[in-house]
């Protein structure tokens, strides 16, 4: 009914049950291919009904986490934003616990040695938590198939809650000189926007002259990271920002330098006005300045959620636990409410 027979480094069964259907699985090991058809055996053996989802199972031997990684790509993750980066995150985590090893082997030990591997390497707990989500996706996945029978307990690392990095109106207006005197009036004009808008550099660089509603000062967002569509309204200065780029009411886009062209132009900028070395100072604090001032002057949490995209609220309140305002806002209700009691002696 069946037999074993080497192929290369892996053992190939030959099984042939009652409906006369040849199943013929590969194995790491003979004692897996063995174990295997010890199993099918005795199903048969018992009048079990051999099943799409029983021949299925035995991939829960045969697949390995190279194997897995890829199917999880081709089935999950090809074509989406974060493609690569989920790959290269797979791709790590299958090189370090070994591509030909079985997926079934993974279990919280095994975690908690590629940890130990990470950490040794000197990586962060973000990137930590990065490798453990793929690994996550990738066990979700098997336990669903039913190449696994439970879910090893995946614990993160906790992430300490970086500087949010914004400017003040004079830190701004300088970056803005600093553009317009090297000839880069376009950049100038892009990074008014996202101050005004809150907008991501990859959303921004997406939009068209057609999402512009120039009557009503209104921008329209339909690809965005959170995959919801949303309309954000222009201020006076970014309308005029993108109306000097002439760009309006047509379907070329907004702007049309290059996401390099950018990132080179504020590397000059940095070193123009010495801030060469700070590494908070990116393109992305604009969208911080933005919503900072938001919160700052009062305007209502959820207002500023829709307003920035945020899928959650507790993203948007990061910005409310920094913003010294607040803090000078309640002191002040206090302030009102506290009445001195005056001194009987």
């Amino acid at each position: 009914m069946g037999t074993i027979n080497p192929r290369g480094k892996r053992f190939q069964v030959n099984f042939t049950p009652p409906n006369g259907l040849r199943i013929r699985p590969s194995f790491d090991t003979y004692d897996q291919a063995d174990e295997w058809l010890r199993l099918m055996k005795e199903k048969v053996r018992t009048g079990q009904d051999i099943s799409l989802d029983v021949v299925q199972s035995s991939k829960a031997i045969v697949m390995n986490l190279r194997e897995l990684a890829e199917e999880v790509l081709n089935r999950h993750w090809r074509g989406c934003k974060s493609e690569l980066s989920l790959w290269r995150n797979a791709k790590d985590v299958y090189l370090r616990l070994g591509a030909s090893r079985s997926v079934k082997e993974v279990d919280e030990r095994l975690l908690d040695d590629l940890v130990y591997q990470l950490e040794r390497d000197g990586k962060s707990n973000g990137t930590i938590n990065r490798r453990l989500a793929a690994v996550s996706k990738m066990l979700k996945h098997a336990y669903r198939r039913g190449y696994i029978n439970r879910m090893p307990i995946i614990e993160r690392k906790r992430e300490p809650e970086g500087r949010m990095r914004w400017l003040n109106e004079e830190e701004e207006q300088v970056m803005l000189v600093k553009f317009r005197e090297i000839g880069r009036d376009d950049v100038a004009d892009f990074c008014e926007v996202l101050v005004d808008t809150g907008l991501r550099t990859g959303e921004l660089f997406k939009l068209c002259g057609r999402d512009v509603d120039a009557e009503a000062r209104v921008i329209y967002l339909w690809d965005t990271k959170n995959g919801k569509s949303r309309s954000v309204p222009l201020t006076t200065r970014a309308m005029e920002a993108l109306q000097r780029n002439h760009k309006v009411d047509t379907n070329e886009p907004l702007f049309t330098f290059t996401q390099d062209s950018f990132s080179h132009t504020w590397k000059t900028m940095k070193h123009m006005v010495g801030l060469r070395n700070d590494k908070e100072f990116i393109p992305h604090c604009l969208r911080h300045t933005c919503a900072s001032r938001l919160v700052q002057r009062g305007v209502d949490l959820r207002v500023v959620q829709e307003f920035l995209g945020h899928k959650s609220i507790s993203t948007t309140i990061r910005y409310a636990k920094v913003a010294p305002k607040n803090l000078e806002n309640a002191r002040d209700v206090l302030e009102s409410c506290a009445k001195p009691v005056p001194n009987l002696a």
